[in-house]
């Protein structure tokens, strides 16, 4: 782990949210989030309307995914050669600005060209947002300090992904996707009054070695992030009638649940130790849904337990890594998993929905999980 930039002679560490730069990182990730959370949903709708179907509405999750993987990968060479806050105000600006292009965009190739381009904003700000979790805070607060980010990404899509639902129901899709340019745009903001970070020296090891010593965590974290992906691209097409709620319920179990694992993570438990309790509940959730897809109320419960599970890897996952790796490599890879997941959940449901109907779709995505369940077990006990 990259040592925090911090100024010697500071005096000792009593909280997160002391820090000066933390805080500016927290409220321009949750603005931008918030214009991403905001169209996670209501995009894929999008497409539906415009008469491209279930493949394209996976599609749009798929690509936006997809291009934020490939800014991911660029992150660590854009943050040595320009710094996180220029990486971060360019990642705001990809996020924002194509946004508003979506009222004109009635055909698949158009939407899933601006899925394309934002994607590439997001992956920008995912990385650095979570890399300075670790540049900033000190090894005793990192759990903490990860279930804070957790707050900030996850407030946003707790309020973002039902809002746009429902914003587009009641009022059309216009006003959803302006509003998901203005705060993007708004994170400008804290961002440009951060310092011009730059990472430590150890984020010169290579890549390889990362991945060597974090693939453990990292297929863990695809485990949780393909059925995330599949239930924020899915919910409003397969429960119409419920889905503000159960995306209400996914992304609040999540977000709770990460931000209380990363207090037990500092005081109980060693990183990734929670991993298999935590995928074993992502499987229980997937295949409940799966057996409950016309049973609104079980469904919904189903997706809760899902984020209980999802919440806590997420955070884990995160610490566990950062104890093995530099912090801006092991953002990289963290985040890898969680988008790319995303995106392959997306698109194998929507592959495979014409063959085996959702049921069996998200069917499909527990037994993944419980396949992995050995490896979970493994990543919180080995270095």
């Amino acid at each position: 782990m990259s040592a925090p930039l911090t100024a010697p002679g500071r005096r000792p560490f009593r909280s997160p949210l002391r820090e000066r730069d933390f805080r500016l990182m927290l409220l321009g990730t949750c603005a931008a989030f918030t214009g991403y959370a905001l169209l996670l949903s209501v995009v894929p709708s999008w497409a539906v309307r415009q008469g491209a179907g279930a493949f394209a509405a996976g599609a749009a999750t798929g690509v936006f995914m997809g291009s934020t993987v490939l800014a991911q990968l660029v992150v660590p060479a854009l943050v040595r050669a320009y710094g996180y806050r220029t990486v971060l105000l360019l990642g705001a600006s990809l996020l924002g600005l194509p946004a508003p292009l979506l009222i004109l965009a009635v055909d698949a190739p158009w939407i899933l060209a601006i899925s394309l381009l934002r994607g590439l904003g997001f992956g920008l700000l995912t990385v650095c947002g979570s890399a300075l979790i670790a540049e900033l805070l000190p090894a005793d607060a990192l759990a903490r300090g990860s279930g804070l980010y957790g707050l900030a990404t996850g407030v946003p899509q707790l309020a973002g992904l039902p809002l746009g639902t429902l914003v587009a129901s009641h009022w059309g899709f216009p006003p959803v996707f302006l509003l998901a340019a203005v705060l993007p745009l708004a994170a400008i903001v804290p961002f440009l009054l951060l310092p011009g970070l730059v990472p430590g020296r150890e984020e010169r090891t290579r890549i390889v070695s990362t991945v060597d010593v974090t693939w453990r965590p990292w297929l863990v974290m695809i485990g949780g992030s393909i059925g995330f992906g599949a239930f924020v691209t899915f919910l409003p097409i397969v429960l119409p009638a419920h889905a503000a709620l159960a995306l209400l319920a996914v992304t609040a179990t999540v977000l709770l649940a990460r931000w209380a694992a990363g207090h037990a993570g500092d005081r109980f438990a060693a990183p990734g130790r929670m991993l298999p309790f935590a995928l074993a509940l992502i499987a229980l959730g997937l295949v409940v849904f799966a057996l409950g897809t016309r049973q609104p109320v079980a469904a919904i419960l189903a997706v809760a337990v899902f984020g209980i599970g999802f919440g806590v890897v997420q955070n884990d996952s995160l610490v566990a890594m950062f104890v093995r790796a530099p912090a801006g490599q092991a953002s990289v890879v963290w985040n890898v998993a969680y988008d790319a997941g995303q995106g392959l959940g997306a698109v194998a449901v929507g592959a495979a929905v014409a063959g085996i109907g959702y049921p069996g779709a998200f069917g499909l995505l527990a037994g993944v999980a419980v396949v992995l369940l050995p490896v979970a077990w493994r990543a919180g006990r080995s270095r």
